[in-house]
């Protein structure tokens, strides 16, 4: 069986389908999983609850600007060093985080790019 455990509960993970677990930084895909630092889990959640469209840098800057320290203003580059980690990170779930060149970013399941090819 293809499964694996949860590692902050046990319980066997789903098979099918991407479940992000908003309060450890869990992002679960077709029972695999990759626990994410805060800020990188917040891009990824931005991302895929946005469905596949679009976020452009500064939208994710407004939705991650309060997890950044107070009087902090992070350079827009920020989400380029985000989106890097995260792509090394989830390298090995069935998601795909696109560069879409001049407009933003977005995620989308690996089924759906293999469509698109």
């Amino acid at each position: 069986m293809d499964s694996c455990k949860c590692p902050t509960c046990g319980a066997t993970l789903p098979k099918d389908g991407v479940l992000l677990d908003r309060e450890s930084g869990i992002v679960i895909a077709n029972g695999r999983f990759a626990q994410l630092p805060k800020n990188e889990f917040a891009l990824f959640a931005a991302l895929w609850d946005a469905g596949g469209r679009v976020l452009t840098k500064e939208a994710l800057m407004d939705q991650l600007y309060d997890l950044f320290a107070e009087g902090e203003e992070p350079h827009i580059k920020i989400i380029d060093v985000y989106v890097c980690k995260l792509r090394k990170k989830v390298k090995n779930l069935p998601v795909s985080v696109e560069t879409v060149w001049g407009r933003g970013y977005r995620i989308l399941p690996q089924q759906e790019v293999k469509e698109a090819s």
